[in-house]
């Protein structure tokens, strides 16, 4: 057998088997989806509240406490939040769904004007089509609102699972995580507490940023849509806000939505203006606000990330599509710094007390 196949072998088996690993893993995930989403809920939760639980437990808060404070406020946060964004979105979803066709019968109007003297049978019968797709997808969407409201007891436990776990790793993930690399070797032990802080802080700073740039992205455009006089700016810096966490796409479809509604309301020249606007306030974000807010986050390639928000929106749904890009920053990160500092610990180093 030549050296060169051989070799290529050895490479092809080895990809084989951490292919065979990871689909099984991600197998597993599927059988037991709602205890997956929870328990990457909770190490959400953990990566954003592990800050404050500390500098709680450093004022001599009782461990438990801390984290049951933390845990607390912040669900008063995100609940009360998520409450406004998804009562303005829900009730004002029909005046959205009747601006976004009113929009497109516009558009189309203009084309079949024949603005550049193409006015065919064949054009007509496409635009036609085009048409009652638009109208037909746009009018599922109070159904697709109904069927969404029907798995809200799915999501609660979902929810409240993440919480017990976060408030159980907050209070005692530290002792836990001692116990588990006590298991390890010597040598095994700094590098695998060095991957789990990369991995916290790579998640944390993922959510923070990412709520930060949909708070000023959702200001900044409800406030230009109301000096527009556009209707319906609420909602949309509504919407804005939510679909921030939806990496390469979320922001895309909030500024197509905001367009669409100024042209059906105020025309073509209230469209441009705020076609303007979205277009300043992406500038601000990919030029200002997420270098600033994601330097130690781990940034992908965009066609890594369309295709990591496609998959995992396929296998999981809709909490795949917001946690596919944070998940696998985490687990990058950790993968990188475990290497990085294997290579530099020796041998019989001490077990970390904290992670």
């Amino acid at each position: 057998m030549p050296a060169w196949l051989d070799r290529q072998a050895a490479v092809a088996g080895r990809l084989l088997v951490v292919g065979l690993a990871g689909a099984a893993v991600i197998w597993l995930a599927l059988q037991v989806r709602f205890i997956s989403m929870a328990v990457v809920l909770g190490f959400a939760e953990v990566s954003l509240l592990w800050p404050a639980v500390k500098w709680l437990r450093a004022r001599r808060v009782p461990q438990a406490l801390a984290a049951i404070m933390c845990v607390v406020g912040f669900l008063a946060v995100f609940v009360g939040l998520l409450v406004f964004v998804v009562s303005e979105v829900v009730r004002n979803s029909p005046r959205l769904a009747d601006a976004i066709t009113g929009a497109f019968d516009d558009i189309l109007s203009w084309i079949r004007s024949g603005p550049f003297g193409i006015d065919t049978a064949a054009v007509e019968d496409v635009l036609n089509e085009l048409q009652s797709s638009v109208g037909d997808y746009v009018g599922s969407i109070g159904s697709g609102v109904a069927t969404g409201l029907s798995v809200v007891g799915n999501v609660l436990t979902v929810l409240l699972i993440a919480t017990f776990f976060a408030i159980f790793a907050l209070s005692s993930g530290d002792r836990l995580w001692a116990q588990f690399v006590s298991t390890l070797s010597a040598d095994r032990r700094r590098p695998a507490t060095v991957a789990f802080q990369a991995s916290m802080r790579a998640t944390g700073s993922w959510f923070y940023a990412s709520t930060l740039t949909g708070l000023v992205d959702g200001l900044l455009i409800g406030i230009g849509l109301s000096l527009l006089s556009v209707p319906l700016a609420v909602p949309i810096g509504a919407l804005t806000f939510v679909l921030a966490y939806i990496p390469l796409v979320g922001a895309t479809i909030a500024g197509v939505v905001a367009v669409l509604v100024a042209l059906f309301t105020g025309g073509w020249t209230t469209a441009l203006w705020t076609l303007l606007l979205v277009l300043a306030v992406q500038q601000l974000e990919g030029n200002v606000l997420s270098p600033l807010l994601l330097s130690r986050a781990l940034s992908f390639h965009p066609l890594i990330m369309l295709v990591l928000t496609t998959t995992a929106a396929s296998a999981f749904g809709l909490v795949g599509l917001f946690l596919a890009v944070p998940v696998t920053g985490a687990i990058v990160a950790a993968v990188i710094a475990y290497r990085r500092a294997l290579a530099e610990v020796p041998i019989g180093t001490a077990v970390p007390t904290e992670p």
